[in-house]
C-alpha cells in the first residue's frame, strides 16, 4: 500500500484552513507551507502527522522534498478541500499497485462563487496537476498550468477539489494580492516572460475559463471567476515586470 502526503500552501487572509486540513486528516503526512510572517491558525486538535513550515522566498524545491517522504504528494491551497468522491478515489489509488499507476494525476477544481459551483479556480486551471509521485514542482498557478515533468501526459482522477476562497468576494479580492506576490516571486526563478506574454496570458486565461463554463451558461458566477482569474494573472505579471524593470522607492520626476 502506497502512502499519501499533502502539501498545503497557506497565506495570510485564508479563512478556511481548518476545513482544508479536516478534509485530508487521514493522510500519512500533512505539511502546511506558510508564506506569511506569522504562523497560520491551526486547530488545537491538529492531526499528529501535521507539521507547519515557513516558505522562504526563492527557496529551492530540493530543500522542501525532505518535508514529504510519502509515495504521493497532493497539492492544495489553504482555501481548498478534498471533496468526498476524490477522497474515496485517493484511498483506492493508495491501495492499488503503485508500479502500475501514472506518475502524476490531474484533478478537477471547482469554485463556490455567488451561490453556485463554477468550473475552474482563481489560482489555476481545471483539471490541474495536483497529485504527483513526490514533490516535483511548486504551483505558480496559471503561469505553469501546461507544464509537467513527464514524458507521457498525466492521468486524470474523477473526483474534484472544492475551492472556497470566493465564498466572500471581498476576501477573494484581498487574497489575490498575497497569492500574486508569491507567483511573481516564483516566476523570478522560472524561464523569462516577455512583455507580450505578460500582456496576452491573462486574456487567454479569461477566455479559457469562460469556455470551460460554456461561455455564459454559468451566468454572472462564471463571468466573475473568469475576470478575477485574469486579473490575478495580470497582476502577478505586472509585479514581476515591476521588480525587474522599475527602480524601487523612486517618485516620478
Amino acid at each position: 500500500m502506497s502512502t499519501l502526503g499533502v502539501m498545503v500552501l497557506s497565506l495570510p487572509g485564508m479563512r478556511h484552513l481548518a476545513e482544508c486540513l479536516k478534509s485530508v486528516q487521514w493522510a500519512d503526512a500533512i505539511v502546511v507551507l506558510h508564506a506569511g510572517e506569522d504562523e497560520p491558525r491551526i486547530p488545537e486538535r491538529r492531526p499528529s502527522v501535521l507539521t507547519v513550515r515557513k516558505l522562504v522566498p526563492g527557496e529551492e524545491l530540493k530543500s522542501l522534498r525532505g518535508e514529504t517522504r510519502t509515495d504521493w504528494v497532493l497539492h492544495l491551497l489553504g482555501e481548498e478541500r478534498v471533496e468526498p468522491e476524490l477522497s474515496d478515489e485517493l484511498h483506492e489509488l493508495c491501495r492499488s499497485d503503485f508500479a502500475k499507476t501514472s506518475p502524476g494525476y490531474r484533478v478537477s477544481i471547482r469554485t463556490y462563487l455567488l451561490g453556485r459551483w463554477v468550473e475552474g479556480s482563481l489560482w489555476g486551471p481545471s483539471p490541474s496537476l495536483r497529485l504527483t509521485r513526490g514533490l516535483v514542482q511548486l504551483p505558480y498557478g496559471w503561469w505553469n498550468a501546461k507544464e509537467h515533468p513527464y514524458e507521457q501526459p498525466p492521468g486524470r482522477l474523477r473526483g474534484w477539489i472544492g475551492d472556497y476562497s470566493a465564498l466572500d468576494l471581498s476576501d477573494a479580492v484581498a487574497l489575490v494580492n498575497g497569492v500574486t506576490s508569491l507567483w511573481a516571486e516564483g516566476l523570478q526563478h522560472s524561464p523569462s516572460h516577455g512583455p507580450a506574454a505578460l500582456a496576452l496570458h491573462p486574456f487567454r486565461v479569461f477566455l479559457r475559463l469562460l469556455w470551460r463554463n460554456r461561455v455564459l451558461a454559468k451566468g454572472l458566477a462564471g463571468l466573475t471567476l473568469s475576470t478575477l482569474a485574469a486579473y490575478a494573472t495580470l497582476l502577478s505579471g505586472a509585479k514581476l515586470w515591476e521588480s525587474q524593470n522599475v527602480p524601487r522607492r523612486r517618485s516620478p520626476a
